[in-house]
């Protein structure tokens, strides 16, 4: 007994870096031929996520997973069913973002749908479909062992979302993984009773869609800060519930699930029951209402999509020390003449204003021919651009503050004064915008078009740029 724990240890870790290293060459791999669609609303992970399942497909066959296929299964609703506790959660998910969406576009709908039934094929062909069988054809034969079997591949497919943690933190990731792995469990005892492979991939691309839903109106779509105490704390205990309401519900799938060396338990499975009914009642408790700001720990991106832009080039001028030079002229009366003789005097008055990063990652404008000077009320300041049109400038200040934050301001030409006032205006006068997480910041020009329009580049390989006062996605 003990050289099979062992070997079913070391085939565990065998297996988790095998599937950690197909996890990544596909998503590398993929990404190549993804990187230029954004034809719709997670148009690129589409494409990625249809690569990843023909891929999953091919090496099953080539390991001798055809039976998948071809093994006697249980009835597609009535296996279904056997995952109810998800499939309930998921229907709710599903009314609520329905309702809620603002505005509903075919493709991005279809788009999303596709998405999340690829997802479903990709990974319960490779975790549940060859993970799962590989460990109870190798190491199960009874009850308990099949328990074993299910929950270290629910192990392997929970820790292979550790490659998210590039667009998230590591705190979100960890909550990510436990989560998949208790999801994985119940999936996994689903798929081991019915045989049926259908219906878990139903149960995951049902679930994953009905939450892609509500972000259907975003792309790459919302990011959260440096959870506190209190986030962690309430963010801890909504996946515990969560997870215990899956890996009970896997439980009693398993209880219900006929072995030779014993019958099913009723007493258990009352207890089980109890369990699942307890935590899917604590689930639609608002702990999050206890923390104050909590709304602010999640920053979601609002922007208005626009048609392709074609033929634009982008420049990044990444300088931490801008001028406004100019010259008007300026009309104003003689001080010194009364009554009739009082003339209005028009003089040239040279501006010379100066925004300067500073190493502490903070903005100072002054007006250099005054000598007077504000610090702008931004922290964490990354970048900052100046651009100059023919009739205005842009002040562009990206800030790694509240997640992420673009700073606008709009300055005419014909405003510019020497005065405190404007220097006073100019800091106060700034438009936010939150962005996802951006690793270019610049602007861009359009052939036949003298604008130049700021411009963005995400980490997720999303561009904006901000026209008329808006932040516009690039098509």
């Amino acid at each position: 007994m003990k050289d099979n724990k062992k070997s079913m240890f070391k085939f565990f870790l065998k297996m988790l870096f095998i599937f950690i290293g197909i996890d990544l060459a596909i998503m590398l791999v993929s990404y190549i031929f993804a990187t230029s669609s954004y034809y719709a609303k997670y148009g690129q992970d589409l494409i990625m996520e249809i690569f990843y399942a023909v891929a999953v497909l091919i090496v099953m066959l080539l390991f001798n997973n055809s039976y998948v296929f071809t093994e006697r299964k249980g009835k597609f609703w009535k296996s279904v069913c056997l995952g109810m506790p998800m499939l309930l959660i998921a229907l709710i998910n599903f009314g609520v973002n329905l309702v809620s969406l603002k505005s509903f576009s075919l493709l991005n709908f279809a788009n999303v749908l596709a998405l999340s039934i690829f997802v479903g094929i990709a990974e319960e062909f490779l975790c549940r479909g060859w993970l799962q069988n590989e460990f109870i054809e190798r190491f199960s034969d009874d009850k308990n062992s099949v328990i074993k079997s299910i929950i270290l591949a629910s192990l392997v497919f929970g820790v292979m979302h550790i490659m998210n943690i590039g667009q998230q933190t590591v705190f979100e990731t960890i909550l990510q993984i436990i989560n998949a792995t208790a999801l994985g469990m119940l999936l996994g005892s689903v798929y081991y009773k019915s045989k049926n492979i259908w219906s878990v991939i139903f149960l995951h691309a049902f679930y994953d869609f009905a939450l892609f839903l509500g972000e259907m109106n975003m792309v790459k779509d919302c990011t959260y800060g440096t959870p506190t105490a209190g986030i962690i704390v309430v963010n801890c205990v909504s996946i515990a519930i969560i997870s215990v309401l899956w890996i009970f519900s896997a439980l009693n799938v398993l209880n219900s699930t006929n072995f030779k060396e014993e019958k099913v338990d009723k007493k258990r499975t009352n207890i089980y029951r109890t369990i699942i009914f307890i935590s899917f009642v604590l689930l639609f408790i608002p702990f999050e209402e206890l923390v104050p700001n909590y709304g602010k720990y999640k920053t979601c991106y609002n922007y208005v999509e626009t048609e392709e832009l074609k033929n634009y080039q982008e420049y990044y001028p990444h300088y931490d020390h801008y001028y406004i030079e100019a010259k008007n002229t300026v009309s104003k009366f003689d001080d010194n003449a009364f009554g009739n003789n009082m003339e209005e005097i028009t003089t040239d008055e040279e501006y010379l204003i100066s925004f300067k990063l500073n190493s502490n990652h903070t903005v100072n404008v002054k007006n250099e021919n005054t000598t007077y000077e504000v610090k702008l009320v931004i922290d964490e300041v990354e970048n900052l651009e100046l651009i100059e049109n023919e009739d205005h400038y842009i002040v562009i200040i990206e800030s790694l503050e509240n997640n992420e934050t673009i700073y606008y301001n709009k300055i005419n030409k014909d405003d510019v004064r020497n005065s405190k006032d404007f220097i006073d205006f100019i800091a106060n006068s700034f438009t936010t915008y939150p962005v996802p997480e951006l690793t270019m910041v610049g602007y861009v020009t359009i052939e036949n078009n003298n604008i130049k329009y700021p411009y963005f580049y995400s980490m997720y390989g999303d561009e904006f740029i901000i026209k008329n006062e808006n932040l516009y996605l690039i098509r």
